[in-house]
């Protein structure tokens, strides 16, 4: 069954609308919620920031802003896709510009299949942090000096996890694409844990799903894809199983 943007947000839980061509937000990709032994293992947040026009005429020049929280580190910032070719500035104190001059955005009123873009970038949180704390982020965008607009606010949370005397061995499974990068054609595969039952997708970066499915024992077969006619670019691998969701990218080239 095909889902909504606005459940896999839920399910992310960051802020949620309804996929449709109206978007400029920030939604932070993958786990939402990090321990501080996941941030001294050198964990990352994953931002996607996605922009439209929604005025009246062609924006020339989008430019997107971002201040960082103070307690994520810019030196560690990785850009991961982008949607156009953009200038980056970073000042080193946390205020991060994107410039798309002469990217020529065509209004969503008169084409709203190429009137949107976007950015994804990774960043680490600072070493040190202490539980029950919330890293929020929020953007602005402008469409040439006459449009001037603001993302929701993306948290992520800082969380110590339940204590347990049970055996330290991690017991949740991870995934991976074999191979990555490929052509369309690739293998979905538990690399530890215990596989249970789960539900999984396959999106482009604007979000678009382009394959689901769901497998009762993800351990025993591995879960052959084939894409008919990919486009060369990043995707990302969805999978949810134990309530929990894990968010995989790999890369399609010619």
């Amino acid at each position: 069954m095909k889902r909504s943007l606005s459940s896999l947000f839920i399910l992310l839980l960051i802020y949620s609308s309804e996929f449709a061509w109206a978007q400029n937000d920030v939604q932070v990709l993958g786990d939402a919620v990090l321990t501080p032994a996941d941030i001294a293992d050198g964990a990352s947040v994953l931002y996607m920031i996605r922009f439209q026009n929604m005025g009246e005429d062609t924006a020339y020049q989008v430019v997107i802003y971002d201040t960082l929280d103070s307690r994520l580190d810019p030196s560690t910032l990785n850009m991961v896709s982008a949607s156009h070719g953009y200038a980056f500035l970073n000042d080193g104190n946390n205020n991060l510009r994107w410039y798309f001059e002469e990217i020529n955005l065509p209004t969503r009123s008169v084409d709203p299949a190429h009137s949107f873009g976007f950015i994804m970038f990774s960043v680490r949180p600072l070493p040190f942090i202490e539980s029950g704390q919330v890293i929020r982020n929020r953007a602005c965008i402008s469409f040439d000096p006459s449009e001037h607009v603001c993302t929701n606010e993306a948290a992520v949370w800082i969380d110590a996890g339940a204590a347990s005397t049970a055996d330290p061995v991690s017991t949740e499974t991870e995934y991976v694409v074999v191979p990555n990068p490929n052509y369309g054609e690739f293998i979905v595969q538990p690399t530890s844990g215990k596989a249970a039952a789960a539900e999984w997708w396959i999106s482009d970066v604007t979000g678009k799903i382009i394959w689901d499915g769901s497998s009762t024992d993800m351990a025993s077969v591995n879960q052959q894809v084939q894409l008919e006619r990919p486009s060369p670019g990043l995707y990302l691998l969805w999978i949810k199983s134990e309530g929990r969701l894990q968010v995989k990218q790999f890369a399609i080239i010619r």
